[in-house]
């Protein structure tokens, strides 16, 4: 299992590195700061993380979302209870509004998933104490939330979004800002047998007005400890 990080939007600091993919002798350093900062989705820019997962011969990648590209692709992941109150074109506007504002941010960033290059899913991750997840549980100053919507025919195959879940978390760790990752997840999701195999422990059940979810989350050191086996 090899992994390539490449940040290419904040300055590398000496503290730590990850080898990169196979073919390349080099160690690539990690910009470890500002993981959620203002970022242009105006065009397609270059992968920051790729993970290979030598055993099934499969690499997840991360890169910016786009939403030239991206949205339609997207809403077709959805899940009919979220569109079918709105128009197709309605509710591609309404993400285009959505994921500008998360460009904007300092809170927030957003990523679009591959599997060998096919795109696979999209990953959001806000600072949970300025997300509305901070009303349900104590969040504190390095506690990151992460978000899921993978393609619905891909995310029981196999391992696969186990393999997301990996990717996710290790890139986002080496943002040094970044201690905890959270998860929140409804009671019957699909990714509740794989959540715990990716490093996350159970906190809490948490009552929101519109469901009752469970709440994991993954600490640095747990991360660590994981990828040192």
């Amino acid at each position: 299992m090899s992994t390539s990080l490449i940040y290419p939007l904040t300055t590398p600091v000496k503290a730590g590195s990850y080898k990169a993919d196979p073919m390349s002798a080099s160690q690539v350093e990690i910009a470890r700061k500002m993981l959620c900062k203002p970022v242009s989705y105006a065009s397609i820019q270059d992968i920051v993380c790729s993970k290979h997962f030598l055993e099934t011969h499969l690499t997840i990648a991360m890169r910016f979302l786009c939403l030239a590209t991206d949205l339609q692709v997207i809403y077709n992941w959805l899940p009919w209870r979220y569109t079918r109150y709105l128009k197709k074109d309605a509710h591609i506007r309404h993400l285009q509004e959505t994921y500008v504002t998360v460009g904007d941010s300092s809170s927030a960033q957003s990523f679009l998933l591959f599997m060998n290059d096919t795109a696979i899913g999209q990953a959001d991750v806000h600072h949970a104490i300025q997300d509305d997840i901070s009303m349900y549980y104590n969040a504190l100053a390095g506690d990151y939330r992460m978000q899921l919507l993978i393609d619905p025919e891909k995310e029981m195959h196999g391992d696969t979004a186990l393999f997301i879940l990996l990717t996710c978390i290790e890139f986002f760790f080496t943002f040094q800002e970044v201690e905890r990752i959270v998860f929140l997840l409804e009671e019957d999701h699909c990714l509740l047998n794989r959540i715990e195999k990716a490093g996350f422990v159970f906190e809490s059940r948490v009552i929101t007005p519109h469901k009752t979810a469970m709440l994991y989350a993954c600490s640095r050191k747990r991360q660590q400890e994981d990828s040192a086996l």
